[in-house]
């Protein structure tokens, strides 16, 4: 019997992992070399910035607060991008121009990283911040216009919870199996910890490797016109 084709993991799928894997990436290495913040996850932003603030140190605060200023900037430019010129598009499209463009500033994160001065400290820092965070929200919006129903590739919080409701509803209730929808979902959630987890282990060699989450978003743009052109909209 074969699989129905919402059951399989198509071009799309993969280029959403890929996505998942630069943030985990990213978030990874932002907090090892710029000062303890993340580029991607706003939720563990907003926490540490009321710890700098509860303690008073301004200082600890501001990079928080320049990630969160990032974020909703890139994620802002993109969803006006969307509205203004790519409407009109097939969603694969507008998907790979975001990427296009998040691809731009991940870019320019990792070229500014090889030319500061280690360690990376005053301005440096918040130009990185900004660079990355900024590429972070576009991804948000990229993401959304996929269309897959409860995934995520910067903010993992309902995703587990997803996870663990549908998990507790298979040991329950017959025929006792996840559905491929929660399976995507951890897949997903599993390929940010890599990402995370590979940065996290090479972090004294930031300036190295700070292209990888600029490579697995180029990636992901191809992947995600691959999936157009099999759906017949990619031209």
């Amino acid at each position: 019997m074969s699989i129905p084709p919402k059951e399989q993991v198509d071009s799309s799928d993969v280029g959403l992992a890929l996505l998942g894997f630069a943030s985990g990436s990213m978030d990874a290495l932002a907090f090892f070399n710029l000062g303890e913040v993340f580029p991607s996850a706003m939720t563990g932003n907003t926490a540490l910035l009321g710890l700098a603030l509860g303690q008073g140190h301004v200082i600890a605060a501001s990079r928080p607060f320049i990630a969160f200023v990032g974020f909703l900037t890139g994620a802002a430019a993109a969803s006006a991008s969307v509205d203004l010129w790519l409407d009109k598009l097939p969603a694969p499209r507008a998907v790979c121009w975001l990427l296009a463009l998040e691809a731009c500033f991940l870019a320019a994160f990792a070229l500014a990283w090889q030319f500061l001065d280690w360690p990376i400290a005053g301005v440096g820092v918040y130009g990185l911040i900004v660079g990355a965070s900024s590429g972070m929200g576009i991804q948000s919006v990229a993401a959304r216009l996929v269309g897959r129903s409860g995934i995520t590739t910067v903010v993992f919080t309902s995703t587990l919870t997803s996870i663990v409701t549908a998990a507790i509803e298979a040991l329950l209730r017959p025929p006792h199996r996840l559905p491929f929808a929660t399976k995507r979902q951890i897949g997903m959630f599993l390929i940010y910890g890599v990402g995370a987890g590979i940065c996290g282990l090479l972090a004294s060699q930031g300036a190295s490797i700070a292209f990888l989450p600029f490579v697995a978003v180029v990636g992901a743009a191809g992947f995600h016109w691959r999936a157009g052109q099999q759906n017949g909209s990619g031209t």
